[in-house]
């Protein structure tokens, strides 16, 4: 979700919230799940399409973002719930809050603003801070351990499969190198300096970083598996007629979504709504570059 920080401390500006309200068609008196809560923005606009009048579930693994999106969205009052959790605990959530059956689910994947912004969090390249990259920094290993850990083909697999770095065997060699003379990646910039010491600039418009660290982040998060378990457990909790959307930022979500509304239609279990992904308006791009890359994919359960 890139969600640009506003003044004071919030993050705000929802993707393609607009389009996801129009093509999900909320209702007063639905039960509507925002699966990747973040700082409440889409849920915000969800609730105030349907005059508060709707009960939505907020999930979000990071902490920092249930508290923003808890300041965010008080004024709806016991309409709205928020949990922390992830997507493969979404059956879990839904029996915690004695729903059956939604109406509406929607994801928006990635990372926020708020969350490249702050240096301690270790997304960004840009920015010195420790090389975590945990949407919840209380689980799982920091991407500092990955490099330390993994063997240089693992290595080089993960920048490969899930950064899609033609130089990924380059980096892991060199990340090895480093390793051999005793010295530990445990920052962002040192991690930054290396990836273009080995790829350099070659005139490239994007951070010859930007692959790998999207990667590391991908293979910390499990963020794959977590997103086909999420949309699994999604579509067997919608009712008849309930729709899922997903907004996503790079080839390997949007190509997971794809094949699996495609599946459940040929299945007969989904009716996809969207024949190709909905891209950001040039409105919205020059309000919010860091939306150019996002795709939003609308799917309805068909009536059993």
């Amino acid at each position: 979700m890139i969600l640009p920080e506003a003044q004071g401390g919030e993050y705000h500006r929802p993707v393609l919230a607009a389009e996801l309200i129009s093509l999900l068609d909320p209702k007063p008196g639905m039960t509507i799940v925002d699966a990747t809560v973040g700082g409440g923005g889409h849920a915000k606009a969800m609730m105030e399409s349907v005059g508060g009048q709707a009960r939505l579930i907020g999930i979000d693994r990071d902490p920092e973002a249930i508290r923003f999106a808890g300041e965010r969205l008080s004024g709806f009052g016991p309409c709205v719930r928020l949990v922390r959790g992830r997507f493969s605990g979404l059956d879990e959530i839904l029996d915690q809050e004695k729903i059956e059956q939604a109406d509406r689910i929607y994801f928006d994947l990635g990372v926020s603003s708020h969350q490249l912004e702050k240096a301690e969090r270790g997304f960004s390249f840009s920015k010195d801070g420790p090389l975590d990259l945990r949407m919840d920094p209380e689980q799982g290993e920091p991407a500092s351990a990955v490099l330390e850990e993994l063997s240089e083909p693992e290595l080089a697999k993960i920048f490969w499969e899930y950064g899609e770095e033609r130089f990924s065997r380059r980096v892991a060699r060199a990340v090895e190198r480093r390793r051999r003379q005793g010295l530990k990646l445990e920052r962002t910039l040192e991690l930054a300096g290396l990836i273009e010491a080995v790829i350099g600039r070659r005139g490239q418009r994007v951070h010859p970083a930007t692959r790998i660290f999207q990667a590391l982040r991908i293979y910390v998060n499990q963020e794959l598996q977590e997103l086909k378990e999420g949309l699994r457990r999604a579509v067997s909790r919608l009712n008849s007629g309930g729709r899922v959307a997903v907004i996503s930022y790079h080839s390997l979500e949007d190509r997971e979504v794809k094949q699996f509304f495609r599946a459940l239609a040929k299945a007969g279990e989904l009716g996809i709504l969207t024949k190709k992904p909905v891209a950001p308006s040039e409105d919205e791009l020059r309000e919010n570059p860091r939306s150019r890359s996002a795709k939003l994919r609308v799917a309805e359960r068909v009536s059993l």
